[in-house]
């Protein structure tokens, strides 16, 4: 019964995805925004920027697998490059293809390092390096979107309508952002004590409670060695700052291969703002849920919805088909087959 429970989960994930992107598609036409003569004219005709999307792809690609390679060594993980990079692609391709299935993406990351590694304590380490990894992207990309938000209301680019909802969302974004970029290195006293309470006086004893307190704190003091490291930090930031700035630039050329234009000050802004596509369910593949919250994102900066919509369906079949191709190759890089065997962190 449980075993049919497990397996029946995906096949609902996957039918709700597909009828939410369906549902998004129906809406979008019914809108007046779903214009696929830009999209087909972009693919005849905008061959170039459609190359330069992909140079931006595997600018991002490039960008996310160093920085994940760095944090695995960081943490005392002797791993190899090519296996560091091919669980970064794999894990890419997954989200692309089932956006709002974060925890699966970085479950399987974990799960193909977790079969190219090895050692005492290197699940634990595993773990808190695909986490910090995650939040240095997501922290760099709204506190560059907060920030382009601010530059565009100060300079007067924001309609009166939206001016209000753009200065407190961007305000949020900052905030957010920069917290999340700050976490991995700063220390967290009150955490360590709760932690300490938790695991207790004896350190012989078996209970659960006390066991997950012993845990943590292996991994909060993992963390204080990685803090150590200070010169680390300008390298870590910098390169999730590079992916924060190619993920946008992808829409960017997209829109030229269209023919209508998005600046790209727009695009940096409301990219923080249509992270709801990462997080939750919206399409299959990345088409429909993410291209509507697009368009009622992106017109509070001005931008026409249609000429949203058209640039979003253009970048997503070409990232879509990159981010594949990249999860083939990540595939292809791994030594030997992962294994998915689960097992509790040590």
């Amino acid at each position: 019964m449980n075993a049919d429970r497990t397996t029946g989960r995906p096949v609902l994930r996957l039918a709700a995805m597909t009828v939410i992107g369906i549902a998004s598609l129906v809406i979008l036409h019914r809108l007046g925004y779903l214009d696929l003569a830009p999209v087909g004219s972009g693919f005849r005709r905008g061959g170039p920027w459609i190359g330069l999307i992909v140079l931006a792809l595997i600018g991002l690609l490039a960008a996310s697998a160093v920085r994940f390679h760095r944090l695995t060594r960081a943490f005392g993980i002797p791993v190899r490059f090519r296996d560091a990079a091919a669980a970064n692609l794999i894990g890419q391709a997954v989200g692309q293809w089932l956006p709002g299935s974060l925890a699966l993406t970085e479950v399987l990351r974990f799960g193909v390092m977790a079969g190219t590694s090895a050692g005492p304590g290197t699940r634990g380490r595993l773990g808190l390096a695909v986490a910090v990894d995650r939040i240095l992207g997501l922290g760099a990309m709204f506190a560059a979107g907060g920030l382009a938000g601010f530059v565009l209301f100060a300079l007067g680019k924001i309609g009166r309508g939206s001016a209000v909802a753009v200065f407190a969302l961007s305000a949020a974004a900052v905030v957010l952002g920069l917290a999340a970029l700050a976490a991995p290195f700063r220390p967290n006293r009150r955490l360590a004590r709760l932690a300490q309470r938790a695991a207790g006086p004896d350190p012989a004893s078996s209970g659960l409670f006390r066991r997950a307190g012993r845990g943590a704190l292996r991994l909060l003091k993992t963390l204080e060695e990685f803090r150590a490291g200070r010169h680390r930090a300008f390298g870590l930031l910098l390169l999730s700052l590079a992916a924060a700035l190619f993920n946008p630039l992808t829409l960017f050329f997209a829109a030229r291969a269209t023919g209508f234009p998005l600046p790209f000050s727009v695009i940096l802004a409301a990219v923080p703002l249509t992270a709801a596509a990462i997080l939750l369910p919206t399409g299959l593949a990345g088409f429909g849920g993410p291209q509507l919250l697009a368009a009622g994102v992106f017109a509070l900066f001005g931008a026409e919805p249609a000429a949203v919509v058209a640039a979003c369906l253009l970048q997503n079949t070409v990232v879509l088909a990159g981010q594949t191709l990249g999860g083939a190759l990540g595939w292809a890089l791994l030594s030997r087959r992962p294994s998915f065997k689960p097992g509790r962190l040590q």
